[in-house]
């Protein structure tokens, strides 16, 4: 089996958060975003790691969980995209095989879309897939351009498209599968002549094809796998979406969700059938509640399981607690570390 890899291009401040954090370090649904993009290498079975940090890059690495896989690069200077993926080579010198690039700020891309990527990617054989998406407004996105048989020539920014060129709906999603050897070799010849005076690894697709090596391109249609968070209030909106596709999973799988737009339910916890959720009530943590419980209103439930029939009547706050079949809390009854 061919080997995979992954560089996950975590370095950069994040300004427009407007703060001192660095900006993968910020939770989405508890969860870090550089951790989210960590685990869906490793479910892809990516053997080496690679995460490129640079800006407060103490705090990136401290906010990941312990992984003998993951190998940390220091990009001293963020000198763009290309560079970041330069600094990598030492890492891969002796590898063989597809390198994903990912993006620390692309917390929700799927296992599923990275199977299909590489998948296309080793049927077409190509240098290097493309993850691309299309969209109604591709705005200031950079574009893909197409040959005539539909491989790709080039990725062209925003900036320097032609007035035909913007009119291209298809855009880039900064989302990469490489041959290792041909990106470290078309690497060489990326240099930093333009404007930000940066080396963009969108110009390794342009010497790719120009060199007569096949570049592939896969469209998603899952816009919300590949938004990128550069604001407080993207994160806020996608962190929204995330737990609505939760919860819409557990609707369809016969719980009872009042109002759920006041609700919060965790990825890790675990429903059975005809579980009731009443308002403004959050689950969280490894907390199973099994068929029949019924959730009264403001309630907090974390790392906690209930048995079959439970009910609480509302405004109750259990932690790490397991309540046996059939029991009732009173309103307002706490139960913490009560295993």
């Amino acid at each position: 089996m061919r080997k995979c890899g992954a560089i996950i291009l975590a370095a950069g401040k994040g300004t427009r958060m407007k703060s001192d954090k660095a900006k993968v370090t910020f939770n989405l649904a508890e969860k870090p975003l550089i951790q989210r993009v960590v685990d869906v290498a490793e479910e892809v079975h990516c053997g080496t790691i690679a995460v490129v940090v640079g800006y407060k890059k103490e705090e990136a690495i401290s906010c990941l969980s312990k992984n003998n896989k993951l190998v940390f690069v220091d990009q001293e200077e963020q000198k763009g995209t290309g560079h970041a993926v330069m600094v990598c080579e030492k890492e891969f010198q002796d590898f063989d095989g597809d390198i994903f690039i990912l993006c620390g700020d692309v917390p929700l891309l799927s296992k599923n879309t990275l199977q299909k990527l590489i998948e296309t990617h080793r049927k077409d054989k190509a240098a290097c897939t493309v993850l691309t998406v299309k969209l109604q407004d591709p705005g200031s996105y950079g574009r893909i351009i197409r040959k005539s048989d539909g491989t790709v020539s080039r990725i062209v920014e925003y900036r320097d498209a032609s007035t035909d060129e913007k009119l291209v709906d298809e855009i880039n999603t900064g989302i990469y599968c490489f041959d290792s050897q041909s990106l470290f070799n078309a690497l060489q010849y990326v240099n930093c002549d333009n404007q930000q005076k940066e080396y963009y690894l969108t110009d390794t697709v342009e010497i790719l094809s120009r060199k007569g090596k096949t570049v592939s391109a896969m469209i998603t249609d899952n816009i919300t796998e590949v938004s990128g968070i550069n604001s407080r209030y993207q994160l806020a909106e996608l962190e929204q979406q995330y737990y609505n596709r939760i919860k819409e999973n557990w609707l369809k799988n016969g719980v009872t969700i009042e109002n759920p737009d006041t609700v919060i339910i965790g990825e890790e916890v675990e429903l059975d059938t005809d579980v009731h959720i009443s308002p403004n009530s959050i689950i969280k943590g490894t907390s199973n509640i099994a068929k029949h419980s019924h959730i009264g209103p403001n309630s907090v439930i974390q790392n906690s399981t209930l048995g079959v029939g439970v009910i609480i009547d509302g405004f109750n706050v259990l932690i790490n607690t397991t309540i046996k079949d059939r029991q009732y809390l009173a309103w307002g009854e706490k139960k913490i570390n009560d295993r």
